[in-house]
């Protein structure tokens, strides 16, 4: 599988002084084509990681587990984290974390957002126009995000993070 770091060389290979064959800069397409390889290389760092804690039966069920990731769903809990960190579950809940999840976790939660409100505009606004600088610090986000989630990546409430990721829709308040 392509890795999440793969997946930002791509974005910043695309806005790479000289990437583009005209003198101008990056044209428009590679400007959106980087927006989206950024956020999919914190999408899929995000569901490779989450897929592992389930997953001890090989790749190929890994891979699937993997598929069942849902982008809406992600954001979803991601604004939770962002909106209250230290209860992002509704009532009920609450006992799936202890304590507010680790800063690193809310600057992934809070890049996940925004790189996907990006993603979401790079591939269906066809009228939006971006500027270099502003991808280039998508770019940027998406990499320090996936850095912070590299270094929380194992403490508890990292996986009740991607658990909910995975599984918060279909969560009840009875367990």
């Amino acid at each position: 599988m392509t890795s999440g770091d793969d997946w930002i060389a791509h974005a910043r290979a695309l806005i790479a002084p000289g990437s583009d064959a005209a003198a101008a800069g990056p044209s428009q397409i590679e400007l959106r084509r980087a927006v989206s390889a950024a956020y999919y290389g914190l999408f899929h760092t995000l569901a490779l990681a989450g897929s592992g804690i389930y997953v001890a039966g090989g790749e190929r069920l890994r891979f699937q587990v993997t598929r069942a990731f849902s982008h809406t769903a992600m954001r979803k809990v991601c604004a939770a984290y962002v909106r209250s960190p230290a209860k992002p579950f509704p009532a009920g809940l609450e006992h799936l974390n202890r304590r507010p999840p680790s800063p690193g976790l809310i600057v992934v939660a809070q890049a996940f957002e925004l790189l996907q409100e990006g993603r979401y505009t790079a591939d269906y606004d066809m009228l939006a126009v971006f500027e270099l600088e502003d991808v280039a610090e998508l770019v940027v986000a998406s990499a320090k995000a996936v850095q912070a989630f590299q270094a929380v990546r194992t403490m508890p409430d990292t996986v009740v993070f991607l658990a909910a990721l995975l599984l918060s829709d279909k969560w009840t308040r009875r367990g």
